[in-house]
């Protein structure tokens, strides 16, 4: 089956859990699923460090999701990164292509200190 490029680029968001960790699973929300086409076809994956992978869908004993993304290099680069809950941004450039990057944390800065007040009177 052929590429198709995607105008409108879907994005969804995923959160690393433990079978990510441990297993190299990455769940596709049912909300975008159906653009991947049917079980086995392959997925070329860009991590955030620029790999590049190909995953087949998986859509056999799923339950929440529509499909997943499976493939030993994921395990390897997610297990790598050992946090558990990370969060991730995942656009779709096609039907068989996707681009995950780290969504940064927001931090906060602290405010400066301020100088305490001179209580001394004369």
């Amino acid at each position: 089956m052929p590429t198709t490029t995607l105008s409108n680029q879907p994005t969804f968001t995923i959160t690393t859990q433990t079978a990510t960790l441990r297993q190299g699973v990455l769940n596709v929300p049912a909300g975008v699923d159906s653009y991947f086409g049917e079980h086995g076809r392959i997925v070329t994956v860009t991590l955030p460090n620029e790999q590049r992978i190909h995953c087949p869908i998986d859509r056999n004993n799923t339950t929440k999701h529509g499909a997943r993304l499976t493939h030993p290099s994921l395990k390897e680069f997610f297990g790598s990164q050992n946090q558990k809950g990370n969060h991730y941004r995942v656009k779709m450039s096609g039907t068989d292509a996707i681009t995950i990057r780290l969504i940064e944390p927001v931090v906060e800065s602290a405010p400066a200190p301020t100088e305490p007040a001179d209580d001394a009177q004369s």
